[in-house]
């Protein structure tokens, strides 16, 4: 018997089954599953203290989303994923082949063409891989497969997000020692597709000699040889080894790239040398030896299934106690996930407890305060009692020049966040427990102040009418132009919320108790005082019209209106309700995500089922449940407006529908919210919009401008690279990220004013009326001047 995986997009792998165990690693646990159609695919699943942080799901989301545009013939297809099922994971194509290690320990070392070919053929899937905005950082020949259709790279971007969500303790690296650039063990330089290099050099090196380049030992042993000694290359074959000791040097900047290894190694005439014996026999017989039929279970996702219609004939009474059954089962199973995720986020809580307390008493009682590894103006470190530091250097004010930059060579730049003529940066320093956001000057970079802060990249923070709301950094409300705290009563406690909202003047934040109930409490932006406090158990972030909350619970169906001046329940929407069967409900329907339609007055509701329901916000009443029933992924689903539009994003479609009936107007293909719509404070996603236009990413390198009324495209613009970043319009200007360019558009009919290539891949972009800003990876931020429209 097999083991259901879970239900996947049914255009990408419908039901998977599970029939093996393939392995374990610092990520998960890999399995060998069958789709419905008969595809092998190899079912990545993610560890549970992974899972249960909100952070790694994020990093984890862009990173397998980038993973799916890599297309290259000499890499593993990234199917599908769910980085916000409870047990995360990624499914890859299945490659029956033997690794590169095996291969050469069971054969011997490769001869002087075939390294040759399998250089040409690593250098070409790491061109594929990088242009997706991915650094590999683990490639060693244990991840370099063997197949009958050549050689193939497999677990790209996956040790990416490990990586830069820190989930490593401090001092722990990334990678394999033998095989990973000295700047990855020393943090001595950005990790770049350079380190991608050294590790192609000696994977090179290990095929040509059958043993690592920097030899056997203990894992400080390698390192340190990695570091300051030079790899023994004296069995690599002579027409190799100046290219092998080229990509193998300690200074990224002087190895080669990867087109140059590429144009070194490439030969259209070179064997196929996997097909030839000894290997062949290897590789054919992987397929034998591969587990067939074995039980594997995983956790797995409550699977929800759609109500029947209203007019659907009734089941007869075994199959309504069947599904009254199922629906225990099912409800039994998601409190049991429940327990367990709130278990590990207590114990996570706990841990960031004492550095959020820390940080937001640093802040009450310092005000501003400088903390090190930032650079003042000049290009000279800060006067912080540290000598490394990041280096600011200005520019030129001429239009579309650069008018400053900043490198931060002693820790991570993570998020970027723009306020009026205030830029935000967080930063997290190399081994710290302890983070920092620093204001700087739009015009030339300068700091204006700093303050300490949680080390955790921001993925809800957000600014609200002058004032920094990131409660997850320890700043609950932070006032922009002074960097002085707003808030006398943290409404947090010293804790990571659960979510936050700002609502009437008010910072509304949802916290974990310690008697495992679910509080709300309310704080005035003005007067930093406590203006409520409230029980009302596990909700979803809210949509918010005028004064009225619309909270919708995680779990049990329940939707309130509530008032944010008071906390009174305004209403209760029993709309989620119907269907229910001997007090349980059998498809198991939940708020899935919640907006508000300004124009028409109404909330609008949908549910894990796929159902959307219309809601007045005025007094509760049950406006429209659309006819349609909506494919729905968790995390990859948001709701909006725009124009007098309401707006659906699905995995792989973005709709309108009417926001007094509900009723569809139209349905376009789209990359998806994650690349597409930008969060605001709290983490709430909304659609990027210009009056009736809404912008998208219609696929990874295309962008579209949509009429909202009509749904047809008003122009479309085809950019180079891939798209990691949502667009941004600024007045008549709309500036778009992909890879490593900038492109500056006219948004009345797309067409280009100007394209800027940066030294890296852009991971984050902010705008305003002056220029654009640009996050590299996390190793800098660049700001340039605008162009006229």
């Amino acid at each position: 018997m097999t083991g259901p995986l879970l239900p996947g997009d049914p255009a990408a792998l419908g039901s998977v089954r599970l029939l093996a165990r393939l392995g374990a690693g610092g990520m998960g646990r890999v399995y060998l599953g069958r789709t419905e159609g008969g595809r092998l695919v190899a079912v990545k699943t993610v560890h549970a203290h992974l899972a249960a942080d909100p952070h790694f799901r994020e990093r984890f989301r862009r990173e397998a989303a980038a993973a799916r545009a890599v297309t290259g013939a000499h890499t593993a297809a990234v199917l599908d994923a769910d980085p916000d099922s409870p047990v995360p994971w990624l499914a890859t194509a299945y490659l029956p082949g033997v690794t590169l290690r095996r291969a050469v320990t069971a054969t011997g070392p490769l001869g002087e063409a075939a390294v040759r070919s399998l250089g040409a053929a690593l250098a070409e899937a790491l061109t594929a891989i990088h242009g997706a905005g991915l650094v590999h950082r683990d490639l060693k020949p244990s991840n370099v497969l063997l197949t009958a259709g050549g050689p193939r790279v497999i677990d790209f971007g996956i040790a990416r997000a490990l990586g830069d969500h820190g989930m490593t303790e401090a001092g722990d690296i990334i990678g394999t020692p033998g095989f990973i650039a000295p700047e990855q063990i020393t943090d001595s330089a950005p990790v770049s597709a350079a380190a991608d290099v050294f590790a192609l050099g000696a994977v090179l090196a290990y095929a040509a000699t059958g043993r690592n380049p920097f030899g056997d030992g203990t894992v400080a042993i390698l390192l340190y040889r990695a570091v300051h000694e030079e790899p023994d290359l004296t069995a690599v074959p002579g027409g190799t080894r100046e290219l092998v000791a080229g990509c193998l040097r300690k200074e990224p900047g002087r190895r080669p790239s990867v087109a140059e290894v590429l144009e070194r190694t490439a030969d259209p005439g070179a064997p196929l040398w996997w097909r030839e014996e000894p290997l062949r026999g290897l590789v054919e017989g992987a397929d034998d030896d591969r587990p067939r039929e074995h039980t594997a279970v995983v956790p797995t996702r409550p699977v929800t299934v759609a109500p029947a219609p209203r007019d659907a004939p009734r089941p007869n009474a075994g199959t309504d106690r069947a599904d009254a059954h199922r629906a225990r089962t099912e409800r039994a199973r998601r409190d049991e996930w429940r327990d367990e995720r709130r278990r590990v986020r207590r114990r996570e809580l706990a841990r960031r407890g004492v550095l959020l307390t820390g940080a937001t008493t640093l802040t009450g009682l310092l005000g501003a305060s400088v903390v090190r590894g930032w650079g003042d103006p000049g290009g000279t470190p800060a006067n912080t009692g540290d000598s490394a530091g990041p280096t600011l250097k200005g520019g030129s004010a001429k239009p579309g020049a650069l008018r400053w930059s900043l490198t931060a060579d002693a820790g991570a730049v993570d998020a970027l966040l723009l306020s009026g003529s205030t830029l935000l940066l967080h930063s997290s320093l190399t081994g710290e427990t302890t983070g920092h956001v620093r204001a700087c000057a739009t015009s030339d970079g300068s700091r204006r102040w700093q303050l300490s802060a949680s080390a955790r990249a921001p993925d809800r923070w957000g600014t609200v009418d002058g004032n920094l709301v990131a409660p997850d950094l320890g700043l609950p409300v932070v006032d922009i132009g002074s960097g002085k705290s707003r808030v006398t009563d943290d409404p947090t406690r010293g804790l990571l919320p659960e979510w936050t909202a700002v609502v009437d003047g008010a910072l509304v934040s949802s916290y974990e108790n310690d008697e495992d109930a679910n509080e709300l409490e309310a704080v005035d932006l003005r007067t930093g005082k406590r203006r409520w406090g409230q029980e009302l158990g596990g909700l979803r972030p809210p949509a918010v019209l005028g004064r009225t909350m619309l909270l919708a619970a995680t779990l049990g169906g329940r939707v309130l209106g509530v008032d944010a001046r008071s906390a009174k329940t305004l209403w209760s929407y029993e709309g989620l309700y119907e269907g229910l069967k001997d007090g349980v409900r059998s498809g198991g329907d939940e708020a899935l995500a919640v907006a508000a339609l300004p124009d028409a007055g109404n909330f609008a509701l949908l549910t894990s089922a796929g159902r959307l329901h219309l809601i007045r916000a005025r007094g509760g009443e049950p406006v429209a449940v659309a006819s349609e029933v909506y494919a729905v992924t968790p995390g990859a689903t948001a709701l909006g407006a725009a124009g007098g539009t309401g707006l659906l994003a699905t995995a792989g479609s973005l709709r309108g529908f009417d926001p007094g009936t509900g009723r569809p107007r139209w349905t376009r293909p789209t990359l998806g919210v994650e690349t597409g719509w930008p969060s605001g404070p709290g983490g709430l996603l909304g659609p990027v919009t210009a009056g009736a236009l809404v912008l998208h990413w219609a696929t990874a390198d295309s962008l579209q401008a949509l009429d909202t009324r009509t749904g047809e495209p008003r122009w479309t613009r085809r950019l180079t690279g891939v798209a990691k970043v949502p667009p941004v319009v600024v007045g008549a200007t709309v500036y778009a990220a992909s890879g490593d360019t900038c492109s500056a558009l006219r948004l009345a009919d797309g067409g280009p004013l100007r394209t800027w290539t940066l030294p890296g891949i852009i991971d984050g972009l902010a705008a305003d009326a002056s220029g654009w800003y640009g996050r590299i990876g996390t190793s800098a931020v660049r700001a340039y001047n605008g162009v006229d429209g």
